[in-house]
């Protein structure tokens, strides 16, 4: 008897909580279980993870399933039961769990579904694999689970009563398995919230694991020195003291190495958790926060409970302090935000100033309030997963389509944190933010740049050409920049330097770009690089002496969060030709 526990996840850094969950409890109830994790990800090729799959002659197969990989995990298993037809297929995750039964119905070759919770229901099934081989399965004994019988019926349990997360087991004592990986932790599971676009509002009851078992396992991180700890808590701080608890233990055992990322609610962050975060190093920790949307009518329609100012203001605040990295989400296609609604949306969460800018689009999922009122939004979406919208009685298609080049245009130039001092600039040349990230958007488009592998240098270089166009600048036939200014009040000097700032601020790079027209001073170590400074660019800078002739960039100190080199300005060289 074997039992393979499978997993796709999104890239190779991820690993997959939920199946070495389900391993843990089970080995933890019985040590010499017949169970297999096979992880792969969904850019591997499909036939490549059917042959290693059927390599393992397994009598069960049991997959977790979420919206973005259930297509190739339907796509495999449908082959993967055509050459082993005797083995079982079972499902579990969010996106089958909230819609079993359609995919029972629709997909023959599945023997059941594991609902919600899965710990001990697994446990519970691998008792009755092991105990009826070659037998009518006794399903109707395991709790939380729905099924095909020997007739083709489908069949669902009872209700499995949630756990304790004291259960749970720390998957992590044999970190080999985990090489090179993100690690996922949690210490609560449920949400006290009811946004109607969500599945984890439907777990009203939040639990939390006791801070006795949660400090050890911290000490575990950190004695290891893992890069990267991501807690998956669906709102970690709902519950502040748990949250504080963690945030102070974590202050004041760092080891200097190891990051651990949070989602929150930054509205209730208050004067505790600041004078916490003041004191953390940079890059301890950082927050990824759901804003969604600043339309008081939408948030009240989604029903999130939320003060946007406040939001601001703890954004603001965080960022003051220079060490957290923080990550704010903003989705397309809610009722009630229409397509000017959300441009304002979006200059409001510019405004917030967050080290990225994550521009999504609403998943309409199976089970949510959000999938109810497909009919009463006229909500148009993909069916199939990741059932994103396509329209809304609010926003188009043609409209949806503009804020994908969009979301685009802001990985590329925002998020990618290369062009930090160009951008204020540039925008501010603008009516709003969100109006330059749309024409830039025009621009690629018309020019066919969209789906282009770009170097480094080359993103830089098309950020020129465009405002050499857009604000009436010349270049030559070839492309190499004239002596001429644009025709506005854009100033390319001011441009230029800021654009060269930025290049050389992430690397020192072997090649001088062609657009840098300032001459490159030689005679320098090999870790440093020099600019002449333009001195009208200069209240572009925050901290900057305004009598600045030089800027020295010193690769060998760098910014722990932004990873860009150190910066001093000076007035004067001194060995240097």
């Amino acid at each position: 008897m074997k039992i393979v526990l499978s997993a796709l996840n999104a890239k190779y850094v991820h690993s997959n909580l939920a199946v070495y969950d389900l391993e843990g409890y089970a080995r933890g109830q019985e040590k010499n279980l017949p169970l297999v994790v096979r992880e792969f990800t969904i850019n591997h090729n499909l036939d490549f993870i059917l042959q290693q799959l059927y390599q393992e002659k397994a009598q069960v197969y049991a997959f977790s399933c979420y919206i973005w990989n259930v297509y190739e995990i339907l796509t495999i298993v449908r082959e993967l039961k055509k050459v082993l037809p005797d083995s079982e297929i079972w499902l579990g995750g969010p996106e089958a769990s909230n819609d079993a039964e359609k995919y029972l119905r629709e997909n023959a070759f599945l023997t059941g579904v594991i609902l919600g919770e899965g710990e001990v229901t697994f446990y519970e099934l691998t008792k009755v694999w092991r105990n009826s081989v070659g037998e009518e399965r006794d399903y109707e004994s395991v709790s939380g689970i729905m099924y095909r019988d020997s007739c083709g019926e489908i069949k669902k349990t009872g209700q499995r009563p949630l756990m304790s997360l004291d259960d749970l087991p720390f998957i992590y004592y044999d970190l080999s398995k985990f090489g090179n990986k993100i690690l996922y932790y949690e210490t609560s599971r449920g949400c006290p919230y009811s946004c109607s676009y969500c599945l984890s509002s439907i777990d009203k009851k939040v639990r939390f694991r006791s801070f006795s078992l949660v400090k050890g396992e911290l000490d575990f991180f950190l004695e290891h020195k893992v890069p990267q700890v991501k807690f998956v808590d669906r709102t970690f701080n709902c519950n502040r003291e748990h949250a504080l608890q963690i945030w102070r233990y974590l202050a004041e055992h760092d080891n200097g190495v190891t990051n651990f990322h949070f989602e929150v609610a930054a509205d209730i962050i208050g004067e505790e958790e600041f004078e916490v975060f003041q004191k953390m190093r940079p890059g301890l920790i950082q927050l990824e926060i759901g804003l969604q949307s600043t339309n008081p009518d939408t948030i009240r329609e989604i029903r999130r409970v939320m003060d946007v100012e406040k939001v601001k203001k703890t954004l603001l605040t965080i960022r003051s302090f220079g060490n957290i990295h923080q990550h704010l989400d903003l989705i397309a296609g809610l009722p009630y935000e229409d397509f000017q609604s959300f441009q304002k949306s979006f200059n409001d969460a510019y405004e917030m100033r967050p080290n990225q800018l994550q521009l999504g689009f609403l998943k309409v999922l199976q089970g949510s309030y959000m999938g109810e009122q497909v009919d009463n939004y006229e909500l148009r979406y993909r069916d199939v997963q990741p059932y994103e919208v396509l329209e809304t009685k609010w926003i188009s298609y043609d409209e949806i389509l503009v804020l994908k080049k969009v979301e685009e245009m802001v990985e590329v130039y925002y998020n990618s944190d290369q062009f930090e001092h160009v951008l204020p600039f540039v925008i501010s040349h603008f009516e709003s933010p969100y109006l330059f990230y749309e024409t830039i958007g025009k621009y690629y488009e018309e020019n066919d740049l969209f789906g282009i592998g770009f170097k480094r240098e080359a993103r830089y270089k098309v950020l020129r050409d465009f405002c050499m166009e857009y604000f009436g600048g010349q270049t030559s036939p070839d492309g190499i920049p004239c002596d001429s200014e644009p025709k506005s009040e854009f100033s390319m000097k001011i441009f230029d330097f800021l654009l060269t700032f930025d290049y050389y601020l992430r690397e020192k790079a072997k090649k001088r770009p062609d657009w840098a027209a300032q001459e490159r001073l030689d005679k320098l170590p090999g870790y440093v690089h020099i600019e002449r400074v333009e001195k009208e660019a200069l209240r572009w800078i925050e901290d900057v002496n305004e009598q600045a002739e030089y800027c020295l960039f010193d690769y060998e100190n760098r910014n722990p969060l932004t990873r860009d080199a150190k910066v001093e300005f000076l007035t004067e060289l001194i060995g240097v030709s």
